[in-house]
């Protein structure tokens, strides 16, 4: 049973958890392939090697193009960044009841900075958030703690792991979470993964952000019953 009376803050993954973005996230690499004359990306290639940012990922891939490489997706987000804002069902409903709960939110991504702020403000989702992390930002990007802990910091210098409920939907979140200590929420919004289940034992596992949501319903009706 979800027991939300523990966490302080919840910090949001955001491409693939409260954002749909794997078409436009697949259509900007494969304009960088496209560009370097190379064979193009399908969706399974993404979730392949979505375990890291852009600046990490590509110096593995590119080789000695990877600078190049970095400035076609980094011209081809700067064109079509908004493309991608796609929000969930039940997203902006989940972010409304966390903050009737009296939590601190945040976002931590490993998509840019500057266009993951850029896509918040155009979705009018910034007084929800106390702080907002994109790749780059942090002196390391996901799964490394860096992001996450900076995060924390901001939103209370005092909070400490166990006080932080991060949520997520790829392994690079699980590890994210498994590197900080932090609880974590695993949302299977493409397919049932449980080989990840078994090898990361996320605190809370949920089919999609609405059963997540019913759950917070549920645990606020719960609260308020105890209260009276």
């Amino acid at each position: 049973m979800l027991d939300l009376g523990q966490y302080r803050a919840v910090i949001f993954d955001w491409d693939g958890t409260l954002v749909d973005s794997t078409d436009w996230v697949l259509g900007a690499h494969n304009h960088v392939r496209t560009t370097m004359g190379l064979s193009l990306w399908t969706k399974e290639d993404i979730f392949g090697c979505s375990s890291l940012s852009t600046r990490e990922l590509y110096p593995k891939i590119y080789g000695e193009n990877s600078q190049k490489a970095i400035e076609l997706i980094a011209d081809y987000t700067s064109k079509y960044n908004l493309d991608g804002a796609i929000p969930y069902e039940h997203a902006e409903e989940l972010l409304k009841l966390f903050s009737s709960l009296n939590k601190q939110l945040g976002v931590v991504s490993n998509k840019r900075h500057e266009p993951l702020n850029e896509m918040i403000d155009h979705m009018k989702w910034r007084e929800y958030f106390v702080s907002t992390i994109g790749a780059g930002r942090a002196e390391r990007d996901k799964p490394h703690a860096a992001p996450l802990l900076m995060a924390m910091e901001i939103i209370d210098q005092d909070l400490v792991p166990a006080d932080v409920l991060y949520v997520g939907d790829t392994e690079t979140d699980l590890m994210t979470a498994q590197n900080t200590g932090c609880p974590v929420v695993f949302i299977q919004s493409e397919k049932p993964r449980p080989d990840l289940i078994e090898k990361y034992k996320p605190d809370y596992v949920f089919e999609n952000l609405k059963s997540f949501a019913d759950a917070v319903i549920e645990h606020g009706l719960t609260a308020n019953k105890k209260a009276i």
